[in-house]
């Protein structure tokens, strides 16, 4: 763990990227996730949104942390935004990959003519718990994360991969 000098308005800034990872796992992904399950026999609208919401969160956090690589001209910054940039790619896969399970067994259990509770044991069990697992270790890390970018600390890990210029 490095402390690196930096002001606090380059404090602020490199915990922007985690904070919007953040919103995206705990308000998106826990709040209105379970707003959508509640609403899902009116209507999938809410459950749409929530996944167009948190793509949209994604990719904002991809483009940032990609065009800071070229136009951030602070290293500490960089560095923190490379590494929530790094963490939503995680996220997005997991995402992916479970989501598209979710909706396999789901209607591959429909379509077995499985009883309703058979196909949503299968659907929670396998696809929506190890998600909501994997995203209550991603909050955690990621409250981590800001916390670092809010002390001006530096993982090591984080050196190791985004080594500081030499005039740093």
């Amino acid at each position: 763990m490095a402390d690196i000098q930096t002001s606090e308005a380059e404090r602020k800034r490199a915990r922007h990227l985690h904070a919007t990872l953040l919103f995206n796992l705990v308000v998106n992904h826990i709040f209105l996730f379970l707003m959508a399950l509640t609403l899902i026999s009116y209507s999938t609208i809410p459950l749409i949104m929530m996944v167009v919401l948190s793509l949209a969160l994604l990719s904002y956090i991809h483009i940032s942390a990609a065009r800071s690589l070229n136009n951030e001209p602070s290293w500490f910054i960089r560095c923190h935004w490379q590494f929530a940039a790094k963490r939503a790619r995680l996220f997005l896969y997991l995402f992916l990959a479970l989501g598209s399970l979710t909706l396999v067994l789901f209607y591959g259990g429909q379509a077995m003519h499985m009883q309703k509770v058979a196909t949503w044991a299968l659907t929670g069990g396998f696809g929506m718990l190890p998600f909501m697992v994997a995203v209550l270790g991603l909050i955690i890390i990621e409250f981590d994360a800001e916390h670092l970018a809010k002390t001006g600390r530096v993982p090591a890990s984080a050196i190791a991969h985004y080594p500081p210029p030499q005039e740093a």
